[in-house]
């Protein structure tokens, strides 16, 4: 054999080697996202599932955040993220340290870790901070609950421009339909409320842009880092306190709060033992919220969590209009929240048929690993 045909040899293996390692990582991460979870009469993927407790989370969360601005009149922007961040940090520290899965997910928490990509937590951490404050100050204005949700679901369609347009992803033809629905459908209930505001809306914008930001750094993470969203989270707890405390200080904000439990004038009707509970409820849900915003957005995509998402918006439109009566309904009000509808049920149906199997695992699916490559799978069997 000469030698010009050995070195032809010799990268023509490489190559194969390097497709079939391509192939296997394609793999790995398909079967990652399609990882199920098992609940006897039917199984569903993880991704799609912690997306809905996200988006139930998110209901919840805003309507006790509003009963805590307007009820309890507790309008601190830092003390209020202050005790959600704390609450999270004494959580990770204390319950995550003692449970395996969790450390099993997370991984290393140290400073030697930490460092090793502190500008990827610092960026992070100061995004966060930047964006729950525009959220919290949009909540405080006098912008209506159904403007401030149209205004939101805007992330919806900034989202598929950065993703279609920059990012050069394929998104299919039914996604993009479901996406034109529920935008028509936003504009038509917020075009009767465009002269009401203007600086509460420009906050909302600004939230919205930060909250892309937000998503995209959550998004590219892991790929950049090889650890999980939730280490991300964990290390976000730790870099939050210190710098709200901080905050906190310089703006003023602890002379406010000690007017507020002991001042003369008591500033809501009630008990304070009914406000900390609200508090502490608010915290709880704010944790489950990020987390599994976190895993929604690592097991499947950014956009469908997001467009799955706006399934809530709607849900708390309805809300706004039947029972906080922060509208009057017009015809244009109900045809727009019909075609907002029409798309989130579409987007939703379509998303459960394409993660759901009805019925339990079967044997050769026991043997196959979430993780591990179809190459990998016919080993094991070809040795058994």
């Amino acid at each position: 054999m000469s030698e010009n045909e050995s070195k032809n040899l010799f990268e023509k293996s490489k190559l194969e080697e390097s497709e079939s390692f391509s192939h296997k990582e394609n793999n790995d991460n398909q079967n990652e996202q399609k990882s199920y979870l098992n609940f006897g009469f039917c199984q569903i993927t993880i991704g799609i599932v912690f997306t809905y407790i996200y988006m139930i989370c998110s209901i919840l969360l805003n309507i006790i955040n509003r009963v805590i601005y307007h009820t309890y009149n507790f309008q601190y922007n830092y003390c209020f993220m202050f005790c959600q961040q704390f609450i999270c940090l004494i959580l990770f520290s204390v319950v995550g340290s003692r449970n395996e899965t969790f450390k099993k997910q997370t991984g290393e928490i140290s400073f030697k870790d930490f460092f090793k990509h502190k500008y990827d937590y610092l960026l992070f951490g100061f995004i966060f901070i930047l964006n729950i404050l525009s959220s919290f100050y949009g909540n405080q204005l006098v912008i209506n609950v159904s403007m401030f949700v149209t205004l939101r679901k805007l992330v919806l369609v900034m989202l598929f421009f950065v993703d279609f347009f920059i990012g050069k992803k394929k998104i299919t033809t039914f996604t993009m339909f479901c996406i034109g629905l529920i935008t028509f459908g936003t504009l038509l209930i917020g075009s009767d409320d465009f002269t009401a505001d203007y600086l509460g809306y420009a906050v909302v914008i600004i939230n919205n842009s930060l909250t892309i930001i937000y998503i995209k750094l959550t998004e590219g993470f892991k790929k950049k880092t090889g650890a999980s969203n939730l280490k991300l989270l964990v290390y976000n707890s730790y870099l939050a306190n210190p710098i709200l405390i901080i905050a906190i200080f310089i703006s003023g904000e602890y002379k406010k709060l000690s007017e507020y439990f002991f001042g003369d004038v008591p500033p809501f009707e009630g008990s304070y033992f009914g406000f900390f509970i609200i508090l502490i409820i608010s915290c709880l849900f704010c944790l489950i919220l990020n987390s599994s915003f976190f895993i929604s957005n690592e097991k499947s995509s950014s956009l469908l969590t997001q467009l799955l998402a706006n399934s809530k918006d709607i849900f708390i439109s309805f809300l706004s209009y039947f029972f906080l009566k922060n509208n009057i309904l017009t015809f244009k009000i109900i045809f727009g929240l019909f075609i907002s509808t029409i798309g989130a049920l579409l987007a939703s149906t379509k998303s459960i048929c394409d993660n759901l199997k009805i019925g339990g695992k079967d044997e050769k699916q026991e043997k196959f690993h979430p993780i591990m490559s179809e190459m990998e799978s016919k080993k094991i069997e070809v040795e058994e």
